[in-house]
C-alpha cells in the first residue's frame, strides 16, 4: 500500500486506506481551495522527513490556506523561490511548506517533519 501511496501521480480521497494511513491529520482536515485536489506521500529514508501534501489544481487563492495554518498556530519564516515555509514559534519541525507549482498548474501545501 505503501507504493500506492508515493506513486508520483498521488491518490484521491477516495483510496481509503492510504488516505487515512499515510495523509497526515492537518493536511487532511486542510481547506478544500478546489474541488480537485489529491494528495502525496513521501516515507522517511534516512534522515530524510516524511512528506504528506495536499495538491490542488487551478489557481486557487491561497489566502484561506494561510489562515489555516495560522489557527494551527504557524507563522511565515520564509520565502524561497516563492515558496512558503510556516514554523511554529521556536519550534523547527514539524513546518508547512505553501506555494505553486506553475508548470503544472496547481497549488501545493506540504507538512514535513512529523512522525
Amino acid at each position: 500500500m505503501q507504493r500506492v501511496a508515493e506513486k508520483r501521480s498521488g491518490f484521491q480521497k477516495s483510496n481509503l486506506w492510504a488516505y487515512y494511513f499515510y495523509t497526515d491529520a492537518d493536511i487532511r482536515n486542510a481547506p478544500r481551495v478546489t474541488d480537485d485536489v489529491y494528495f502525496l506521500f513521501q516515507a522517511q529514508d534516512g534522515g530524510k522527513p516524511q512528506i504528506s501534501s495536499i495538491v490542488y489544481s487551478g489557481h486557487p487563492d491561497p489566502a484561506l490556506l494561510r489562515k489555516y495554518l495560522q489557527t494551527l498556530g504557524y507563522r511565515p519564516v520564509s520565502i524561497v523561490d516563492g515558496e512558503e515555509r510556516w514554523e511554529k514559534p521556536g519550534v523547527v519541525t514539524p513546518a508547512f511548506y505553501l506555494g505553486r507549482d506553475e508548470t503544472n498548474n496547481h497549488l501545493v501545501l506540504s507538512k514535513t517533519g512529523y512522525r
